[in-house]
C-alpha cells in the first residue's frame, strides 16, 4: 500500500504529517507549486518519501493522476496533508477493501475532533433531499460519495476508470471519481470502524487570494458537475440563479462589512460569469510544466 499527499504552500502542516507518514513505508507526495518551503520541510522531516515539485499548481486531481501514475501497489491511500490516519485504522480499510472485492474506495469516518464527526459519506449531490446531518454508521455501508480527504482505492480500478477527470481544478472531483467508480461496477464504502481525523480547510495557507480561488472553483466545479449528471438545462438553471444573485449580494454585504460574504459572492458571481461565456479562467491554475523528482526511494 503506498500513501499519496497532495501539498499546496502547506508549510505549517509538515510537522503533523512527519509524524503519519513515518508510520509507512511507501510515501509519494505531489507539491503543486508551493511558494512556501514546503518542499524543503518535506524533504527534511519526510526523508523516506517520494517527493515530486510542480513548477505550477494544475489542480488536486491532477497532482493526485501524476502520483498515482508512481504507484506500483494494489492499493493507495490519497490523505489530504490535514488529515491524520494510525496504522491500525489503515489496516481496518485494507481489511475492508479485501473482504469487498467489488470495492473501488473505501473511506475511514472522519472526526474533527474526538467527539465531533464530519460527513464522510452520503448519497450522490443530484438525489433530491440529499441528508446534510453527520449520521455514524454502526456497519460498512455503500455509499454514492465518500469524502477525499481521506480514501483507500484500489489501483486496478482507478487506472480502469482514467483517474480524476482533471477539468475539475479543486471540489468535486471525488464526487465525480465515485460516481465513475460505480458506473464502472465497483462499489464506494465507508468503514466507520476505521477513523481519520481531518482538520478541515488547512492543506494550504489561509488568505484572501487563497479564500477567492477555493469558492471560485467550488462554484465552478459545482457547475460542472451539474452539467454533467443533471443536464445542460439543470446547468442553465443553476447558473441563471447564481449571475441573478451574485451582484446584488456582493452590493449589500460589502455595505454590511461582511467581508468573507463578500469574497463569496464575488467569487461565485465570478465563477458563474466564466461558465455563461465559455471563458477558460482557471485562477490559481499554473503553467503547465514538467514535474521535477526531489527525491527517491
Amino acid at each position: 500500500m503506498t500513501v499519496v499527499c497532495v501539498t499546496y504552500n502547506s508549510s505549517t502542516l509538515v510537522e503533523a504529517m512527519a509524524s503519519t507518514l513515518a508510520r509507512f513505508p511507501h510515501v509519494v507526495i505531489i507539491d503543486n507549486g508551493s511558494s512556501d518551503d514546503t518542499t524543503a520541510h518535506i524533504a527534511q522531516r519526510i526523508p523516506h518519501a517520494r517527493l515530486v515539485t510542480r513548477a505550477g499548481n494544475a489542480g488536486y486531481g491532477s497532482a493526485n493522476n501524476q502520483a498515482m501514475a508512481l504507484v506500483q501497489t494494489p492499493f493507495a491511500l490519497l490523505l489530504n496533508p490535514d488529515c491524520l490516519i494510525a496504522p491500525d485504522d489503515l489496516q481496518c480499510l485494507l481489511d475492508c477493501m479485501r473482504d469487498h472485492p467489488q470495492a473501488g474506495v473505501v473511506g475511514p469516518q472522519n472526526w474533527r475532533s474526538e467527539t465531533v464527526p464530519q460527513i464522510s459519506h452520503r448519497e450522490a449531490f443530484f438525489k433530491p433531499d440529499v441528508d446534510s446531518t453527520c449520521t455514524v454508521p454502526d456497519k460498512v455501508v455503500a455509499a454514492d460519495w465518500i469524502h477525499g480527504c481521506c480514501q483507500l482505492l484500489r489501483t486496478r480500478a482507478f487506472r480502469e476508470i482514467g483517474g480524476f477527470d482533471e477539468i475539475f481544478f479543486l471540489y468535486y472531483e471525488d464526487d465525480d471519481l465515485c460516481l465513475r467508480m460505480a458506473q464502472a461496477g465497483y462499489q464506494c464504502l465507508l468503514q466507520p470502524a476505521a477513523r481519520a481525523f481531518h482538520k478541515g480547510g488547512a492543506s494550504s495557507a489561509p488568505s484572501i487570494r487563497i479564500d477567492f480561488i477555493k469558492r471560485f472553483h467550488y462554484a465552478r466545479s459545482r457547475q460542472i458537475a451539474i452539467r454533467r449528471y443533471m443536464g445542460k438545462g439543470a446547468g442553465r438553471l443553476h447558473l441563471a440563479k447564481l449571475m441573478i444573485a451574485a451582484l446584488p449580494a456582493v452590493v449589500v454585504y460589502s455595505l454590511l462589512l461582511r467581508r468573507r460574504d463578500v469574497i463569496k459572492w464575488a467569487a461565485w458571481g465570478s465563477a458563474g460569469f466564466s461558465a455563461a461565456f465559455g471563458l477558460d479562467l482557471v485562477p490559481g491554475r499554473g503553467k503547465p510544466a514538467p514535474a521535477s523528482p526531489v527525491s527517491n526511494t
